[in-house]
């Protein structure tokens, strides 16, 4: 089993917003963006995480913190059972998805073989040199992409559905380490409400980044295919180092980022709880 373990630059970003995620999101961008805010300041990040809702929402979270029955202070071996349980758990999702990219043709990810791909190209009129631009093109794109995009789709919300049901298995066990810890979890479940919109906003950026990429790609891989290609042309886009695999290794990378976005917040929160569970 893969042990998952923080990435680099863990150590200077809170649980609001990794820098993987961020460089994902920077990196499909087609323009210049604005960068939400400066890392080190988490004040600055939460204000722009959050919305009007969002913003009243923490508020109303915060002014019921303190009113919970604080459990005693947990074991050493209890805190090591949350951390190890996490941690097992993260590690067996990322190895899970190592595993897709392995054999990303594979049929269980559903994705096109040559043959498709040069079926496609020759239903919507690309191949002939003389409608290699336009509305075919584009057709072709988006169709060849579709399955590509429809594997994105379920990878992240994959990780989103077992991050989320890990979070929400892990909450009494950090509660039960103490009232410290109980109350950092209340605490990151209040921020984790008021800042969910907001996240989600910028992982809905992801697929259509990586379909335009994959658009840009492709066009230029059609433009270089000799006059009268054929399956066996088409086939050359399969081979290492070429187009089609570094569209994978894109829609790898992003996979990996947003894991690492989620895994970091729970790790976060696991050792800070863990951290303040322990006695004095």
């Amino acid at each position: 089993m893969r042990t998952l373990h923080p990435v680099a630059g863990a150590s200077r970003r809170g649980p609001l917003i990794s820098r993987p995620l961020a460089a994902a999101v920077s990196a499909l961008a087609e323009g210049p963006r604005a960068p939400l805010a400066d890392l080190a300041d988490p004040a600055a990040v939460l204000a722009g995480l959050m919305d009007l809702h969002g913003s009243v929402s923490l508020a109303r979270e915060l002014s019921l913190l303190d009113r919970h029955a604080a459990p005693p202070p947990a074991s050493e071996g209890a805190r090591a059972e949350v951390r190890a349980l996490a941690a097992d758990r993260l590690g067996e999702l990322a190895e899970a998805l190592d595993h897709v990219f392995a054999a990303p043709f594979h049929r269980r990810n559903k994705l096109p073989d040559a043959a498709a791909v040069h079926a496609t190209l020759e239903q919507t009129g690309v191949l002939p040199a003389r409608d290699r631009a336009g509305r075919p093109l584009a057709s072709a794109a988006g169709q060849i992409w579709e399955p590509f995009g429809e594997l994105m789709g379920r990878l992240l919300g994959r990780i989103r559905l077992e991050t989320r049901a890990l979070r929400e298995e892990l909450a009494p066990s950090l509660r039960a380490l103490g009232p410290e810890a109980a109350r950092l979890e209340r605490l990151d479940a209040a921020i984790s409400a008021a800042t969910q919109k907001r996240r989600e906003r910028a992982l809905a950026e992801l697929v259509p980044g990586l379909s335009r990429a994959f658009a840009r790609a492709f066009r230029a891989a059609v433009g270089a295919l000799p006059e009268g290609a054929g399956l066996e042309d088409v086939a050359g886009w399969f081979g290492q180092e070429q187009w089609l695999l570094r569209e994978l290794q894109r829609m790898e990378l992003v996979v990996q980022a947003v894991l690492a976005h989620e895994a970091g917040r729970l790790l976060s929160l696991v050792d800070g709880a863990a951290a303040a569970g322990a006695p004095a």
